[in-house]
């Protein structure tokens, strides 16, 4: 008992400082990205702003359209399991549980998704991985796609984004492209490498199938995914600037690529100030002063999405169609 009120202090004192780092660190973004459209808010307010609403309906619908494309490819990872879920039931689980990303450290998604899975009878273990294949798939695939935005229009990634990134994220980033690339090609034998990480965690191993070519599907699925997620804003552009200057794969890279910057901030929720700071960073060549306005205006945008499609995912009872 004496021996564990210091090591409860020290367990508390490490957690408070940690958090305390976290929210120096979201103030900081925050700061700048502050800054940056202060910088130039004579130009964003006195732009000629306007709402061109059938644009703005059609990119909302772009997004509720790649949320359930995003549930419909979860639905292909978790039949590996031996699961048959429907799209709805994909659509609830897979969209509640990412809310979590608004919750610093990343991890809250895992468990929302273990606590809906359960209750159309998916073992914890099953769920879980299948949140790490999502991801291992997921990333790399976002990552294609900025990478032929920046290979057509190199201006998306200059000395700013280069100072964002560190060696760190790269190395992670060609870690799991490797990984991806082995589960579409091997994908029954790369299991190996999550029940091992299983294994060090104590947990139950799992047995998991996926053909080359549902693997196939999933990475595709994924790549997919993240185009017309880039495509719905580069509508949204259209919907608040009359003549956006900005080519459509240029408009998709940027989303995307200031949207994984986001995500992969894990002290971040929701990816809060380092999206808009990356957006307007890599909207700049292309829009000039007003691309801070549209960094802001773009949060707005997709958190209106994320409204609707929450109220549509808590409208949806979970069924036992296992």
């Amino acid at each position: 008992m004496t021996n564990s009120i210091p090591s409860e202090k020290k367990y508390s004192k490490r957690t408070l400082i940690t958090a305390i780092i976290k929210y120096l660190l979201i103030a900081v973004i925050i700061y700048f990205a502050g800054k940056k459209l202060a910088d130039n808010w004579q130009e964003v307010i006195h732009y000629p702003w306007h709402i061109n609403w059938f644009y703005l309906i059609i990119s909302i619908i772009m997004q509720l359209f790649t949320y359930a494309l995003l549930a419909q490819v979860w639905c292909f990872i978790i039949a590996g399991f031996g699961y048959r879920v429907s799209l709805p039931d994909a659509y609830k689980i897979s969209y509640i549980a990412n809310l979590g990303r608004y919750i610093p450290g990343k991890i809250w998604p895992v468990f929302g998704m273990i606590y809906l899975a359960k209750k159309i009878d998916i073992k914890e273990e099953a769920a879980m991985t299948s949140w790490g294949l999502a991801q291992m798939f997921a990333i790399p695939a976002s990552l294609l796609v900025c990478f032929i935005a920046i290979l057509f229009y190199p201006q998306l990634f200059d000395r700013h984004i280069s100072n964002l990134l560190s060696s760190g994220i790269y190395m992670a980033t060609f870690l799991i492209f490797l990984i991806s690339l082995l589960m579409v090609l091997i994908p029954d034998k790369t299991l190996f490498i999550f029940n091992q990480i299983l294994k060090l965690f104590k947990r139950p191993q799992v047995q998991f199938k996926l053909s080359k070519m549902v693997a196939l599907k999933v990475y595709l699925g994924y790549f997919i995914s993240w185009v017309c997620f880039g495509f719905s804003f580069w509508l949204f552009l259209h919907a608040i600037i009359k003549e956006p200057r900005i080519p459509v794969i240029a408009g998709i890279g940027a989303f995307v690529i200031a949207y994984q910057i986001g995500y992969l901030t894990i002290f971040s929720p929701g990816g809060l100030g380092v999206r808009e700071l990356t957006l307007t960073m890599v909207l700049t060549p292309f829009l000039g002063p007003i691309a801070a306005g549209v960094a802001i205006a773009s949060r707005l945008w997709n958190m209106t999405s994320e409204i609707i499609a929450a109220l549509i995912a808590l409208k949806i009872k979970l069924s036992k169609n296992l």
